[in-house]
């Protein structure tokens, strides 16, 4: 009899657990999820950004022939297309994942946010396509560095790279300052994707 008590006892509290929990544990799950997947999405644009902006600059400074030149143009555009709708996504979406990402104790939501509007501002500035492309890859390379770097690059650089760029988010909002460009990153310390 006593164990025929035990076991209804365990079942009554196991039925009265999942009913309870479940549907919590089911809706943090959903949450969860979405972050991830907000978090992708904006890890794409990045990577889109720094490859767009990438293939513009080498456009820029390649010596090729005037007929070939002209074939370029297209590509041109179409690199200059994909950094306007990356920046204009990230700016447009900022709060599905910014707040996926913990604001204590690096500001983090700061940084994102700087990021997205110094990145979209310089896009739509007056400035040559070249020299917007190389400023939106200065912006961009921390940007990868601290938030989708792999852990062991991550932990050896994210003081640089968070330092480096509230130094260029400092350098776009000071009209007073020089435009940001990239330094060049030490032998050896390319981010891996």
């Amino acid at each position: 009899m006593k164990t025929v008590i035990i076991a209804v006892a365990t079942t009554l509290a196991t039925t009265f657990a999942v009913s309870r929990f479940a549907p919590r544990l089911e809706a943090r799950s959903v949450r969860i999820k979405a972050a991830w997947a907000a978090r992708d999405t904006f890890s794409g644009h990045v990577l889109t950004i720094l490859s767009a902006t990438g293939r513009l600059e080498d456009l820029e400074s390649a010596e090729m022939a005037e007929p070939l030149r002209g074939r370029m143009q297209g590509e041109q555009s179409r690199w200059e297309e994909q950094v306007d709708e990356s920046t204009r996504y990230l700016i447009d979406h900022a709060e599905q994942y910014v707040l996926t990402y913990p604001s204590k104790p690096l500001d983090l939501h700061g940084l994102l946010i700087g990021f997205v509007v110094a990145a979209r501002g310089l896009w739509l500035s007056e400035l040559p396509v070249p020299d917007r492309a190389r400023h939106i890859r200065a912006l961009a390379a921390p940007v990868h560095g601290i938030f989708f770097a792999n852990a062991s690059y991550r932990l050896r650089h994210l003081a640089d790279d968070r330092r480096r760029l509230q130094e260029l988010l400092q350098a776009v909002n000071d009209p007073t300052s020089p435009p940001p460009v990239a330094a060049p990153a030490p032998a050896g310390t390319t981010p891996p994707a």
